[in-house]
């Protein structure tokens, strides 16, 4: 009889024990997920952590991921299959769970490309049919935007301020400019964001009313706590030639009205000598050698614009080969595997270049050599930068170009250009308050072509595209010329 009792007891202290430690109905679970946000870049995959604790089979039970309300599905699991007609358009085809992982309660949510508007909170819920049971991950996306371009501009007072400019930051950046103590200095910022995964772009300018060696321009991710970062380097004899700058400009318009005054003067004595009366009114009725010597006096003044123009790397198609200083460009044999940033070009073999051009005057040239191919000229820098371009002025781009041996400005129709000479270099003047892009033909200092009454966007920027190889003929480079003094 006691050994009876005492087995009794014992069976019933062991099918204790094994309700306690082995969960026999479906409310015996939690739903666990991290406990602080997970950080995940654009473009890579998101694995969103949830399991049941303890790790029973999840098979039998409904697994819906949702964001922010319960009605937003991001991914619903339930009889064994994904029902994917219950999804956000978003997410469709984007989202899966660890089918093994589902056995033993692992549910985590695999977004895959994620962009900036997956950021959010998300719920993992798990329906047992009585009992249900939930918890929250929150995701951030974040990007680092491309490094900061920093360069000198002119301002309409006359005053030159420090520009300093970065796109593809998420979220909104933070910026910081230091002088070469490290002491913090103030400064006007303006950030917009485009795109439908939004990204911010940033310019940020010092006017220079402080002496200084170096400036710094830090902008800062501020949920990532990571910065990137440029300096521009000032010498003395900069602050030496801003004090004499406003003299200068003074004594350059002088000569050029003394210059042109002696070409009117000159006009009008080849038409005495000729026996005319009156000057003609249009530049097609002046002698050949009087138009020649204009345009070699419009070629002279844009130079006094000459612009520090170097190419911009992050922009450059993966096809195009750039030369270690930034000054030329070429189509090359191999294609690079180049992270596919926005900032770069994914179908046309093109590059841009900076500084990014807001306001005033700005000169630069370029050598074409015997190329038989290539275009040039600035394009609007909002343009989208992917697949097939419109390329023309409706579409953010003027330009000029050779193509099959013809010389054309890419207009709607294209527009014929007949030089003189064939061009071995161009020069190129942007006149931005004015709307007036001018194309010069270096080798012969005449005029190629201008696009004039132009209401420019924003932000221009200088573009080349060298050409394809065309069986070697065409393997030459595009290369950005100093600009030198007067021969």
């Amino acid at each position: 009889m006691v050994r009876t009792v005492r087995l009794r007891l014992t069976i019933h202290l062991v099918t204790f024990l094994l309700l306690k430690v082995s969960p026999s109905r479906a409310d015996d679970f939690l739903v666990v997920g991290p406990n602080k946000p997970l950080i995940i870049l654009p473009g890579e995959d998101a694995l969103l952590p949830c399991h049941l604790s303890p790790a029973i089979s999840a098979e039998d039970m409904t697994v819906n991921w949702y964001k922010g309300h319960f009605y937003n599905t991001v991914h619903v699991h339930r009889l064994g299959q994904d029902w994917s007609a219950e999804q956000m358009e978003g997410y469709k085809g984007r989202t899966s769970l660890n089918k093994d992982g589902v056995q033993v309660g692992n549910v985590s949510l695999i977004i895959r490309n994620v962009t900036s508007s997956d950021s959010g909170n998300y719920s993992c819920m798990l329906d047992a049919g009585s009992f249900y049971e939930e918890t929250m991950v929150e995701l951030k996306v974040a990007a680092l935007g491309s490094r900061p371009q920093v360069y000198l501009e002119e301002s309409h007072s006359g005053a030159v301020k420090i520009v300093c400019t970065s796109s593809g930051w998420y979220p909104e950046p933070e910026v910081l400019w230091k002088d070469d103590r490290g002491s913090s200095i103030k400064s006007s910022t303006e950030v917009h964001s485009s795109g439908s995964d939004i990204r911010f772009s940033i310019r940020t300018t010092y006017i220079i009313n402080k002496y200084s060696k170096k400036f710094n321009c830090w902008i800062k991710n501020p949920m990532l706590s990571l910065w990137k970062e440029s300096t521009i380097y000032i010498s003395d004899t900069f602050f030496q030639d801003l004090s004499n700058c406003s003299t200068k400009r003074i004594m350059i318009a002088a000569f050029f009205t003394t210059l042109a005054t002696c070409v009117i003067i000159f006009a009008v004595f080849l038409f005495n000598r000729q026996g005319i009366e009156e000057l003609p009114t249009k530049v097609e009725e002046l002698p050949t050698k009087v138009v020649a010597l204009l345009e070699e006096l419009d070629w002279r003044r844009a130079r006094s614009y000459a612009a520090e123009v170097t190419l911009d790397p992050d922009t450059a198609h993966p096809w195009l080969v750039i030369s270690e200083e930034g000054k030329s460009v070429k189509h090359g044999d191999i294609l690079q595997n180049l992270p596919d940033i926005p900032e770069r070009f994914d179908f046309s073999g093109s590059i841009l270049g900076t500084p990014r051009l807001t306001s005033g005057r700005h000169y630069w040239e370029v050598e074409v050599g015997d190329k038989s191919g290539w275009s040039m000229g600035v394009y609007d820098d909002s343009v989208s930068r992917k697949g097939k371009l419109t390329v023309k002025p409706e579409g953010g781009y003027w330009l000029v170009q050779i193509k099959d041996g013809a010389y054309d400005a890419i207009t709607e129709p294209l527009t014929p250009i007949v030089p003189r000479v064939p061009p071995m270099a161009l020069g190129l003047f942007l006149d931005y308050e004015a709307g007036r892009l001018s194309v010069y033909n270096l080798q012969d200092r005449s005029h190629f072509f201008t696009y004039s009454g132009v209401s420019f966007p924003p932000v221009l920027r200088p573009f080349f595209n060298p050409g394809r190889i065309d069986r070697r003929r065409n393997a030459g480079p595009l290369r950005i010329l100093p600009v030198t003094g007067w021969d």
